[in-house]
């Protein structure tokens, strides 16, 4: 794996992190600053209203930045707001630190993604952008497990110096090398009045269709894995100490099925997003339909996390390719909103039927139906006739940098 890779895929670790182990030192910080638990589980709100909003357009104000000046720019941001959070001297500080380290989140992911897309053989770029997204994986795997136990040992504060420390060495190690840059917008992309240097930032119905796509198949899947620990205890029987062990499991699903995935993207991201929807349909289905057999519980759940990770690097190649005039980096801002937005409509879906009596596998149930709608709409996405010349055609201009970096250099204009 190239450097700059590694070091990419380092940072999203951390971000990850970030944006998930805040649920593990709850209960801590609401005892050490006085206040509740309801008002602790803000700072998860807050921080995903901040990517959702903020995101888009933080990339939109930087679209003309090179990548060299807004990877590291963006990440001293990250840290800044984790420091700020670790020194807070009350919850509104602490609230502060979380949005500041939020406003990174969006712009940052996607810039990582299309520079790795960019460094890739014409054939592995999305297999090179999954190796982004797998520190989302490794993060729910080994980064929120290890700030929580950091944050039981040394205090929730420790938590947040920790992620501070381990996102500078990324953003050193990130410098070392530099990622190269966007490749230049050519007279027929950009569709501007002449002299204007990057694309205009629109809409095109195809990328909305997609971005709704990854809000519902991530809405249904999160239904359930919201509740995942009461599901699985109070539904399926598992102990405590189980759960955690299926935790993990479908986080090393997660790693296998982002890993898997990318390489069938490249292959046909139309097929690669109706196999994995379909799979999480599917898996959605038979955990509301055999709650009682601990066996298949078990196994589907880790199939689960494979089906959901392996759908992200098909889904982020849809992006690119149905932009228009888009950036490509805006494009994926976009879609790591939609995947926020599903997030937060997969949880109040669950909490909204538990709240009115509804039982734990029909959680799952109403998951699946998210997920079934998802890939019915994902039939109308464009590609499913030529796929790899729909994929190409959009990342056409990327040719001359694909071909500079892995030839070893790239010369900047």
């Amino acid at each position: 794996m190239p450097l700059p890779v590694f070091a990419m895929m380092l940072c999203t670790f951390c971000i990850g992190t970030a944006e998930s182990v805040i649920a593990g030192i709850l209960p801590a910080i609401g005892h050490d600053v006085g206040v509740s638990l309801t008002s602790v589980g803000m700072l998860i709100s807050v921080y995903a209203v901040a990517v959702v909003l903020v995101g888009p357009l933080l990339t939109a104000a930087t679209g003309r930045f090179r990548r060299t000046l807004l990877m590291p720019g963006m990440m001293a941001v990250f840290i800044l707001g984790n420091v700020l959070a670790a020194l807070a001297p009350d919850f509104r500080w602490l609230v502060v630190g979380r949005v500041v380290s939020a406003l990174a989140h969006s712009t940052l992911i996607a810039a990582f993604v299309a520079a790795a897309r960019d460094m890739a053989p014409a054939d592995r770029r999305s297999a090179w952008g999954a190796k982004i997204t797998l520190g989302i994986g490794l993060s729910s795997v080994v980064g929120v497990p290890a700030g929580t136990l950091i944050g039981d040992l040394f205090g929730w504060r420790a938590t947040f110096w920790a992620l501070a420390a381990l996102s500078l060495a990324a953003t050193l190690l990130l410098m070392r090398r530099a990622v190269p840059e966007a490749p230049p917008v050519t007279p027929d992309d950009r569709r501007t009045a002449p002299g204007v240097a990057r694309p205009r930032f629109v809409l095109p119905g195809p990328l909305l269709l997609v971005a709704l796509v990854i809000m519902l198949g991530t809405g249904g899947v999160f239904a359930l894995y919201t509740y995942a620990s009461p599901y699985l205890t109070q539904a399926a029987g598992f102990g405590p100490r189980t759960v955690t062990v299926l935790l993990l499991l479908y986080g090393a699903g997660g790693i296998v099925g982002n890993t898997v995935g990318g390489r069938a993207a490249d292959r046909s991201p139309y097929a690669a997003v109706l196999i994995t929807l379909g799979a999480s349909t599917a898996g959605l289905l038979l955990l509301a339909l055999l709650p009682g057999s601990r066996g298949a519980v078990a196994v589907l759940f880790c199939l689960l996390g494979a089906a959901y990770f392996g759908t992200i690097p098909a889904l982020n190649t849809q992006t690119v390719t149905t932009a228009g005039t888009t950036s490509p980096t805006m494009a994926l801002t976009i879609n790591n909103s939609a995947f926020c937005v599903g997030i937060a409509l997969g949880s109040w879906l669950g909490g909204f039927l538990l709240a009115h009596g509804r039982s734990l596998p029909s959680v799952a149930g109403a998951g699946a139906t998210l997920t079934a709608a998802a890939l019915l709409l994902a039939t109308a996405c464009p590609g499913r006739r030529n796929s790899p010349a729909v994929t190409a055609v959009p990342e056409a201009r990327a040719a001359d940098t694909t071909a500079a970096v892995t030839g070893g250099s790239r010369t900047t204009g």
